[in-house]
């Protein structure tokens, strides 16, 4: 039974991607958190920031490594608008 467990959380893990939260850096500059696949494509929730500014430019939804849908922000993280692809 416990070997049928782990194979199914194997599994289970690998159809998802294997998803992990991670924070990226420019420079010394945060500008990246959120979670990113097996490949390390940003894939799921997170955040882009400005490397300039340290404002958020994008927090939403990402997949493979592309911006899906969330909010958009100018450099200074103001003037919010719906971003969808």
């Amino acid at each position: 039974m416990r070997t049928f467990f782990a194979i199914f959380i194997i599994c289970i893990l690998a159809l998802t991607g294997c998803q992990k939260e991670v924070k990226q850096y420019e420079k010394g500059k945060l500008i990246y958190e959120g979670t990113v696949n097996s490949r390390g494509d940003r894939d799921g929730s997170g955040k882009l920031y400005d490397p300039e500014t340290g404002k958020v430019i994008f927090d939403g939804m990402f997949r493979n490594g592309l911006k899906l849908k969330g909010t958009m922000y100018d450099k200074n993280g103001r003037n919010p608008h719906p971003y969808e692809e």
